[in-house]
């Protein structure tokens, strides 16, 4: 998920909107009178006791604001230049690839995302993790690279086969209860491929929606240092529908990821 395609988001684009909206109180805050209507107004927004009218404004009450007002900046900075850096951050599903685990519909329900950027740092990823990373350049040709959802199934050293849209690891059949219930009719022009050896220093990654993900079995072995992070939960939406289940109702959708 490249930045152009995040800031089409209309939650994106609410946010910006109010950070904006934040910094501009902050810039017009100290040249307005406390007791002017611009005042008042930015007050009453940013300062629980401005909203008591029986206490009304001061300029006691104009400068603990402006402390209020510089200390949720400080804390956004951390936010942004240490946390989504380093630690956390989070993503959408911006297509059907990890459906049923991760839903990414054009036109319904999108799946958030955190992913912890720096368990990595501790242990290598292990097979089976659901992995954000940097699609290599052979996944998007003639485009700005892009960031991918997908999970790790081969590891450096492993020789991979397909067949029928499931994953042999070294001639053994990988374990997979989150494949899709329905892959006898999926997309057979994916549903097999010859044994490949996982080189030194990359993945193998595949999509749960063997039918419909652009993966290694079209574009190649992922390098381990395009790797973000580990998606550790979805944490929005709270309550949904599964769009392929539409008949079992809503249920809580905030879940860890396994």
């Amino acid at each position: 998920m490249d930045l152009s395609t995040l800031m089409t988001e209309k939650s994106t684009q609410l946010v910006a909107a109010v950070v904006a909206a934040l910094v501009l109180m902050r810039l017009i805050l100290p040249f307005v009178a406390y007791d002017s209507t611009v005042g008042r107004v930015i007050l009453f927004f940013w300062h629980p006791d401005a909203r008591d009218s029986s206490r009304g404004v001061s300029a006691e009450l104009h400068h603990a604001t402006l402390q209020n007002m510089d200390s949720t900046f400080l804390a956004l900075l951390v936010v942004f230049a240490l946390i989504r850096p380093f630690v956390l951050q989070a993503y959408y599903i911006p297509s059907a690839s990890m459906e049923p685990t991760l839903y990414g519909q054009p036109e319904g329900r999108k799946d958030r995302v955190l992913v912890n950027k720096y368990i990595y740092w501790t242990r290598p990823p292990q097979r089976q993790d659901i992995l954000v990373f940097r699609a290599p350049a052979e996944a998007t040709p003639g485009h700005a690279p892009q960031d991918y959802i997908k999970r790790l199934i081969g590891l450096p050293g492993d020789t991979i086969e397909v067949r029928a849209h499931h994953a042999y690891i070294n001639g053994k059949k990988l374990d997979e209860p989150y494949l899709p219930t329905d892959l006898d009719t999926a997309n057979g022009m994916l549903a097999d491929m010859a044994p490949v050896q996982v080189p030194a220093g990359h993945y193998f990654m595949m999509g749960d929606n063997r039918g419909n993900s652009s993966d290694s079995r079209v574009w190649g072995f992922l390098p381990a240092e395009n790797v973000h992070g580990k998606a550790m939960c979805v944490f929005w939406p709270i309550v949904a529908k599964d769009p392929d289940h539409l008949e079992k109702g809503r249920h809580f959708a905030m879940r860890l990821l396994h």
